[in-house]
This record gives C-alpha cells, structure tokens and sequence, in this order.
C-alpha cells in the first residue's frame, strides 16, 4: 500500500476507518456500564487498480451476560442485529484474530495504516479492551470533529447529515451496519481532506 498527498502536498499514512456496533452505550452512558462489540466493520480504498472502496465486517458474540435479561436490546433494535445473528456469532476473542489478520493482510503491500472512526472518543474505548486490543498510537484524529470544523454550521453532525451535507451518495446498504458506516465515513474522510477522489460524489 502506498501513501496519498493531500492537497497540501504532504505525505498521509493510509486510512482504514474502523466502526463498532455494541451492545449499548458502554462508557458513555449515564451512568457508564460494561458493555461490548457486536459488529466490527472497516473500510479502505485500495491504492492501486480501480482504487475502489474495500469493505470488510463481522459479527461477534460478545459474551452471555452483555445480552441476558434483555440489557441490549435498545441497541439490538438501532442497529438491525438480532439476539439469532449473535448467538450464531462466532466469539469476540475469535473474531479479534480475524480482525487483525484483516489488517495485517491490508498492510502486507507497504506501510502501516492509522485508524480512524467517525465517532472515534465511541469507538477507541471499545476497541481498547480486550479482545480488540488496538493501541492508541494507532488513531489518527476523529473524522466527526474534522467534519464538524469542515462545515462550520454543525456541531458534532451526525454522519449521515454529514454525507448529505457534502454532496455524497450513502453507500449501498443500511445505516448502523459497520462495514456501511465504516464506508460513510471514508468517503467524508476523503471529502475533507483530498486524500482521494470518491467514485460515488453527486455529480451536477
């Protein structure tokens, strides 16, 4: 993998977005509870080729207790994942390896890439713990807040409102699936700062 200009000319670490979907608001909930990934999804643009928009996802079983007693059902029901998905689920642990070998796989062409989430002070936390493990020098800065001083009139914009805002096509598929948010967020990535040319812009 290659590293991108900006338009600035300067020299970026390539980009995978990274997206959580989880069994509740965890750390950021009023009062702050455990909570865990149910869903992981990432998304890159490959370097060379078409440089299309990579996608990659997966369900994961986060443990019996972060779903008995119904405790995540209020965000089962946002995201669209039912308790049959997850139980079907391999487990996190496993799924971390798959994860990180994803990442591995991305990385085996050149440089080392630097995370980014829309929401990264939601994602990072999660993605800390174990099983996940990832280290805080691998994130570069929160896609939201460079949106939010991209469009000046919105204050932490939804991404959805983001992508409307900036003249780009959702991609194809629902919001709150990780590998679609993942993908969303790359394109507004892109958007702001030049990196690459998003293949599904609105065109006039």
């Amino acid at each position: 993998m290659v590293r991108m200009r900006s338009k600035d000319g300067c020299l970026r670490m390539p980009i995978v977005v990274l997206d959580v979907e989880t069994t509740g608001l965890g750390h950021k909930a009023y009062q702050p509870r455990p909570d865990a990934v149910v869903q992981i999804g990432m998304a890159w643009r490959e370097p060379k080729g078409t440089g299309a928009v990579k996608t990659w996802s997966k369900y994961c079983h986060p443990g019996e207790q972060y779903l008995k007693g119904g405790r995540a059902q209020t965000a089962l029901d946002i995201n669209g994942i039912t308790k049959e998905i997850l139980q079907a689920a391999q487990p996190a642990s496993f799924v971390a390896e798959q994860f990180w070998q994803q990442v591995f796989r991305i990385e085996s062409s050149g440089d080392a890439v630097q995370f980014r989430a829309y929401n990264k002070a939601f994602d990072a936390p999660f993605l800390a713990a174990e099983p996940w493990n990832v280290p805080e020098n691998r994130w570069g800065d929160c896609i939201m807040l460079d949106a939010q001083s991209h469009l000046q009139s919105y204050k932490w914009p939804k991404l959805d409102a983001a992508v409307r805002s900036m003249g780009l096509l959702w991609p194809e598929g629902n919001a709150h699936d990780a590998a679609v948010d993942a993908h969303a967020a790359l394109l507004v990535h892109e958007k702001i700062t030049g990196h690459a040319t998003p293949v599904n812009a609105l065109t006039e």
